[in-house]
Parts: structure tokens; sequence; C-alpha cells
């Protein structure tokens, strides 16, 4: 899996074999500005009517797990916890414990188990 939200499209325009240029021009961005975004220069659009615009493009299907892919990527991109997980009651209250993790606290080996038993659920 591609690890940017820029690599993500990439690949995607690539393979529907839409140059640049003509992609950049159907979402309305100018073309050395989308290249940007492509090349993590820029962050991903946070519009949902801009992320549904390259879904169309991309021919990505919104109901779609790759759909759900590219928003998540695209709120990772931006520095934002997707919103997939802050809908989610139960991992909501297991953020706090994460960052503790992240930031070098100690976290007891039940507690992340509990944290990571709620993202996969979420």
């Amino acid at each position: 899996m591609e690890t940017t939200f820029g690599e993500f499209v990439k690949t995607r325009r690539i393979a529907r074999r839409i140059t640049l240029r003509a992609f950049s021009e159907a979402l309305g961005y100018d073309p050395a500005n989308y290249s940007r975004i492509e090349r993590g220069q820029m962050l991903p659009p946070a519009n949902a009517d801009k992320l549904s615009g390259f879904a169309r493009e991309l021919g990505i299907v919104k109901s779609s797990t790759e759909f759900r892919d590219m928003v998540r990527l695209a709120s990772i991109g931006r520095g934002e916890i997707p919103a997939a997980l802050l809908s989610n009651e139960q991992v909501v209250a297991k953020l706090p414990i994460l960052f503790r993790t992240l930031e070098g606290d100690k976290v007891d080996d039940a507690t992340l188990d509990e944290l990571f038993d709620a993202l996969k659920k979420a």
C-alpha cells in the first residue's frame, strides 16, 4: 500500500493513463500546484467535494475500501486523525493511551491490547 495521499493518487492516475495536466485540470487545480500534492509538498484537500472529485476522476466508488483509504491518507497527510477513528467513541476514549505511549510513557500490555482491539474494530 502507498504511504502517502500523493502516492496513492499518482499510482491510480497513471494506471488509468491520465496525464497530470488532464487530471489537475479536471479537478480545477493548476498543474504545478497539483504536482506539489502528488510530491507531498502541498497538503491534500480537506474538502469532501474535492476528495469526491479525486474519487470520480480515479474511478473510485465512494462506498469502497479504496475510497476510505484515500480519505484516511488525506487526513493523515494534513496531520489530522482520520474522521472514521474520531467517530468511534471507544477509540477516542483510548487515544490518550496511544499518545502517552508514543511520547514514551510506560503503558501495560493489557491496556495496549484494548487499544489495538478498539482500533481494529474502527
